[in-house]
């Protein structure tokens, strides 16, 4: 039987307000209400004197006049529509039949997890991920950090997810099956990255199959997920470049261009990370070694973002089989 735990909300409910303009907002903030990165929309909208920049904004202004994303005051940071929720619920429930099965451990869990747990995985994103101030002084807590001093801040004894997978490895700690174990998480992640590049939001989803076993079932997962992905990108009409992200050749990037040609974003990566979770969360396979680990991570928005991209804004104009394929009729 398959396992389930879940926490929290499973999803989050999109209300479509009517924002009134606002006194004293920032140029910036400005600029992201439907239309107004358009240059023509100077008149409509006093305020937005600022010209598109780059193939991003152009097409973030697209995505909010089809309301497909909608505004809020801040960069990065924006709800979703009606036919974007019913995209990437399309995508969600292709993607399990694709990969579940039927031994897979399936996770669901809230935005925030123990902060001691990112520091566990990540000293440094542990300290950032609850870190709000600017430039200069995230400059000076990362050098703090690098020199082996934890800052002397209170901060808060939760924070914001950088990344669904942390949440696995907790629960995987002692002696796996002999066949290894594999997790099915999906989850909001942040990271503090305010732009008007849609394909860079500081609120986010991933969806993860995470996979602990001996290094070759960890190696074979890793290499099986990339052919696998690289199956489903082309089952909804995208291609993809592969490419290795370092020199060990541990993690694997599919690219695909969205909004530019000329630029490459990543939609999926498969990544294998050797003992390094096994040994900070004591997981062991049934021989006492330490576990090793694999991750296929689809992200989600990016997914959505490139079939917008590739196949056009309005849904019901899509060829008849990526609708059957993706319940979008």
């Amino acid at each position: 039987m398959m396992e389930q735990i879940r926490f929290g909300l499973k999803s989050l409910a999109v209300v479509q307000v009517r924002i009134k303009p606002m006194q004293n907002r920032s140029r910036l903030a400005s600029r992201l209400a439907p239309g107004r990165l358009r240059k023509d929309s100077h008149a409509q909208f006093p305020g937005a004197t600022a010209p598109i920049a780059t193939a991003e904004e152009a097409y973030l202004d697209r995505l909010l006049v089809a309301r497909l994303l909608l505004p809020t005051s801040l960069p990065g940071i924006y709800a979703r529509g009606v036919a974007f929720t019913q995209l990437m619920e399309g995508l969600e429930h292709y993607i399990t039949r694709l990969e579940r099965t039927e031994g897979t451990f399936v996770l669901r869990c809230p935005p925030v997890l123990p902060r001691s747990t990112v520091e566990k995985c990540a000293q440094l994103l542990g300290c950032l991920c609850c870190f709000t101030e600017g430039t200069a002084e995230q400059e000076a807590l990362m050098a703090v950090v690098d020199a082996g001093e934890l800052p002397h801040r209170e901060i808060s004894d939760v924070v914001m997810a950088p990344a669904a997978c942390y949440y696995v490895y907790p629960y995987l700690t002692g002696t796996l099956p002999a066949a290894g174990k594999t997790t099915d998480i999906e989850n909001w992640c942040y990271r503090r990255e305010p732009s008007l590049n849609p394909l860079r939001m500081r609120s986010f989803r991933m969806r993860e199959f995470v996979y602990a076993g001996t290094p070759e079932q960890a190696l074979g997962f890793r290499d099986s997920g990339i052919e696998r992905a690289q199956e489903f990108l082309t089952s909804i009409g995208l291609n993809a470049t592969l490419t290795s992200t370092d020199a060990q050749a541990c993690k694997f990037e599919l690219r695909i261009p969205i909004a530019s040609q000329e630029r490459l974003t990543a939609v999926i990566a498969s990544s294998y990370h050797q003992d390094h979770f096994g040994r900070l969360f004591e997981i062991h396979t049934p021989d006492d070694a330490l576990a090793h680990t694999a991750c296929l991570a689809f992200g989600m928005e990016r997914l959505a973002l490139a079939l917008l991209a590739e196949h056009g804004l309005q849904l019901r104009n899509w060829p008849a089989p990526l609708q059957e394929l993706l319940s979008l009729r």
